[in-house]
Order: C-alpha cells, then structure tokens, then sequence
C-alpha cells in the first residue's frame, strides 16, 4: 500500500478526533460561561451551537487544506514528521481561536457589566 495514502488516512483520522473530542468538550463546558454572560437560556443554547459548528468548519476546512501539504515521505520518519507538524499546527490555530473567543466573551460580559451599573 502506498505510504502516502497510509499518512493521508492517519492525518484525517487523528484531525477528526482532536476536532470531535475537543469541540464536544468546548461544547459542554463554554454553555456555563455563554448563560453566565447573556443570563437566557434559549440565547445561550443557541451561541453555543453556532460557534460548535463554526468550530467544525473551520477545523473541516483546515484539514483538508493541509492535507495536500504532506511533504515527500520516504520512511517512518517523515510519516511521523508530517503527522507531528500537520496536527501541531490544527493544536496551535485551534487554541488561538479559542482564547479569542474567550476574551470577545470577556469583553462582552465587561460592557454588560458597565450598562448594568449605569442603568440601575
């Protein structure tokens, strides 16, 4: 079997479980802040949603992009070497998005805040 073809199924397969298992678990733990910000439920159900399948394009997206990326691979070696810099690099855009998201929230809450205490 061709090695690139072994590379190309464990990339996927490796991108499709760091997107599955992190996104369910930004899933269930971002509602808790969302409903603490926006103090409605049905609000919060719903941001949650959008920005779980925001995750999933992005990350859809990212890994087919970089799929076609994989250098030469002529050993074990480089099978791991591709594998290592492919899925590093889903690791490092992804927590980037996500501490973006985290301060947009945190700004959100901070005017929330500020309009609360002028208005009462």
């Amino acid at each position: 079997m061709n090695v690139k073809i072994i590379t190309y199924s464990l990339y996927l397969v490796s991108g499709a479980l760091i997107t599955l298992v992190v996104g369910r678990d930004l899933y269930n733990n971002g509602y808790l802040l969302i409903l603490d910000l926006f103090k409605n439920k049905d609000l919060a159900i719903t941001i949650n949603k959008f920005l779980l399948t925001g995750y999933y394009l992005v990350n859809i997206g990212y890994v087919s992009l970089t799929l076609i990326q994989v250098g030469k691979i002529d050993s074990l070696a480089s099978v791991l070497e591709q594998l290592a810099v492919n899925t590093g690099r889903i690791a490092l855009i992804l927590s980037y998005l996500h501490f973006q998201n985290i301060a947009f929230l945190a700004i959100l809450s901070q005017r929330r805040q500020k309009l609360t205490q002028y208005f009462n």
